[in-house]
C-alpha cells in the first residue's frame, strides 16, 4: 500500500525556503499565491510542520521543485529478519531492554 508513497526529502524546508527567495517572494506572498496562511509556511521553512500531501503538491508546483526524497540509504533496504519458514515472530521485531 505504501510502496509507491515518496518520502519527503529531510531537507524539504530548506527546498521550499531557498526556492522561494529565489523567486523573490516573501512567505506571504507564497502564502497568497497557495491560498494558505503565512503561519502555515513559516512552520514549514522551519521544519516545524510536514506539509499535507495536498500543500505538498502545491509547493512543488508552484515553486517548480521536488520534496521527495531522491533513492533511498542503506537504512532504507528491505528488513531482512525471521526464520527459514519466511514468517515472522514477536522476538524478530521486538527488541529487548535488558
Amino acid at each position: 500500500m505504501f510502496d509507491d508513497m515518496d518520502e519527503l526529502a529531510t531537507d524539504y524546508d530548506d527546498r521550499v525556503r531557498n526556492a522561494r527567495e529565489n523567486k523573490g517572494l516573501s512567505q506571504s506572498d507564497l502564502a497568497n499565491e497557495l491560498n494558505e496562511k503565512a503561519s502555515l509556511i513559516r512552520k514549514i521553512e522551519r521544519g516545524d510542520t510536514l506539509p499535507s500531501d495536498k500543500v505538498q503538491s502545491e509547493l512543488e508546483d508552484f515553486l517548480e521543485i521536488s520534496l521527495s526524497a531522491q533513492g533511498g540509504s542503506a537504512d532504507d533496504t528491505e528488513w531482512s529478519g525471521g526464520s527459514s519458514t519466511g514468517s515472522y515472530t514477536l522476538g524478530d521485531v521486538v527488541k529487548r531492554k535488558d
